[in-house]
C-alpha cells in the first residue's frame, strides 16, 4: 500500500500498535481521490433529496386538504397516497437511490424548460409542393396544462341530501368509495366510452325532495385498451387519496348516479307559486328526476340514460349532458332551465315498476364527442 497518498488525517485515527513493532493500519486507509469522489456522491445525493422535497411541496400545496405540513411525517403520508404526482415521487426516489441523476432533472425540470426543449424537435410532414406542417410534443403538454387551468379548484359539496359534506374537487371519487360505499348497494364501476352500466333501483324508497346516489362510475375512456384515461389527457384532475383496491382509478373521471323525487312544480320559474302548490302527499305531483354528476372538465361528456321495466316492454329514455358537481344540485333550481335529466312523472315510474311491484332498471352510457 502506498502510505504517500493516504489520507493524514484518517492516518491519525489508526490505533497504534504498543511496543517496538511496525505500525500497521487494521483496515486499508482512503485515500484522498476516495474523499473527494464520496464528497460528490454525497452532493448529488443531497441535491437529489432537495428536489424531492421541493416537489412534496408543490404537491401539498395543490391539496387543500393540507395547510400546516410536518416534513418529519412526509414519508408514512405519502405512503398512503395514491395520486399519479406521487407515482411520480415515488419514481424519483427509486431514481434518488440508483444515483440517476440526469432522468431526475428531467422529471423535476419546469414544464417551461422542458416545453422549450422538447418544443425544437418537431415532427413535420411535407408535402409535393414543398409545404409542410409541424407539431411539437412540447405545445400539446402546454395546451394540455392551460387547459387544466381553467378547471376550478374550489372545494365542492356532496350532492347527497343526508350528507353535505365539502370535499375536495381531488377526494370526490375517494369520499364516496371511503363514505358512502355501503349507502349505496352497488359497488363503483369502471366505465368506457360506448359501453353500458345496468344498475337496478327501486323508486318506491325514494323520499320526497332528498338527493340520493344510485351508484358511482369511473369513466377511463373512449376505448377500454386503446385510449389514456381522462385525467392523462387533460380532461379532468387525478383523483387523490383512494383506498388500495381502487388505486387503478386514480386517472379516472368519477360520475355519480343521482336521483332525486321531487314535484312537476320545481320546473316553474315563480317559486312562491311553487311553495304555494306543492303538496308532497300528493303522488300525482311526484317527479323522478335522475341525471348525471361530475367534477369540472376540459370538454363536455354526453351520457344516454335509459330506464326500462323489468320485462323489457316499457323504457324511456334521454341523451344528456353529464353536469358538474360546482352547479346546484338542487332539481328545483336547475330544472328551470337545464335539461341535462331523465324525467319521471309519476304514471311512467307505475308503468315501469309494474305499479311498485317491480325494481326500475337504469342503463348508462357514457359518450366522448370529438370538439
Amino acid at each position: 500500500m502506498n502510505m504517500a497518498n493516504c489520507c493524514k488525517d484518517c492516518d491519525r485515527l489508526q490505533p497504534r500498535s504498543s511496543g517496538s513493532a511496525p505500525v500497521r493500519p487494521e483496515f486499508q486507509q482512503p485515500t484522498m481521490y476516495d474523499h473527494f469522489q464520496n464528497f460528490q456522491r454525497f452532493k448529488m445525493q443531497k441535491q437529489e433529496a432537495q428536489a424531492i422535497e421541493k416537489r412534496k411541496e408543490e404537491l401539498l400545496k395543490m391539496n387543500t386538504n393540507f395547510t400546516n405540513w410536518n416534513p418529519s411525517c412526509s414519508k408514512e403520508m405519502f405512503d398512503q397516497f395514491s395520486t399519479q404526482d406521487v407515482a411520480l415521487f415515488r419514481q424519483q426516489i427509486r431514481l434518488a437511490q440508483n444515483g440517476e441523476r440526469s432522468i431526475l432533472e428531467s422529471l423535476t425540470a419546469p414544464t417551461e424548460g422542458g416545453a422549450s426543449s422538447i418544443g425544437g424537435t418537431a415532427t413535420v410532414a411535407g408535402t409535393g409542393a414543398g409545404t409542410g406542417t409541424g407539431t411539437s410534443v412540447g405545445d400539446k403538454s402546454l395546451k394540455k396544462k392551460d387547459s387544466l387551468l381553467t378547471i376550478s379548484r374550489t372545494p365542492v359539496q356532496c350532492p347527497i341530501g343526508a350528507c353535505g359534506r365539502t370535499i375536495g374537487v381531488t377526494s370526490v371519487l375517494s369520499h364516496y368509495l371511503r363514505d358512502h360505499s355501503e349507502d349505496f348497494g352497488v359497488q363503483c364501476q369502471e366505465i368506457y366510452g360506448g359501453k353500458r352500466s345496468v344498475l337496478i333501483f327501486d323508486a318506491t324508497t325514494l323520499d320526497f325532495r332528498d338527493n340520493v346516489c344510485l351508484g358511482v362510475l369511473a369513466y377511463g375512456g373512449v376505448k377500454e385498451k386503446c385510449s389514456d384515461p381522462p385525467a392523462q389527457r387533460g380532461i379532468c384532475i387525478h383523483n387523490a387519496f383512494l383506498p388500495k383496491p381502487h388505486e387503478h382509478l386514480d386517472a379516472h373521471l368519477p360520475i355519480l348516479i343521482m336521483a332525486c323525487r321531487t314535484s312537476w312544480s320545481a320546473m316553474l320559474k315563480d317559486k312562491q307559486l311553487e311553495a304555494k302548490i306543492t303538496k308532497p302527499e300528493d303522488s300525482n305531483q311526484h317527479l323522478l328526476v335522475i341525471w348525471l354528476v361530475s367534477v369540472q372538465s376540459t370538454k363536455p361528456i354526453h351520457c344516454t340514460l335509459t330506464a326500462y321495466d323489468r320485462t323489457m316492454t316499457s323504457s324511456r329514455s334521454v341523451i344528456a349532458q353529464v353536469r358538474q358537481l360546482n352547479e346546484s344540485q338542487n332539481p328545483s333550481e336547475f330544472l328551470v332551465n337545464d335539461s341535462n335529466s331523465l324525467r319521471l312523472s309519476n304514471g311512467e315510474i307505475n308503468i315501469l315498476s309494474h305499479d311498485g311491484s317491480d325494481c326500475v332498471h337504469l342503463e348508462v352510457m357514457i359518450n366522448e364527442y370529438d370538439q
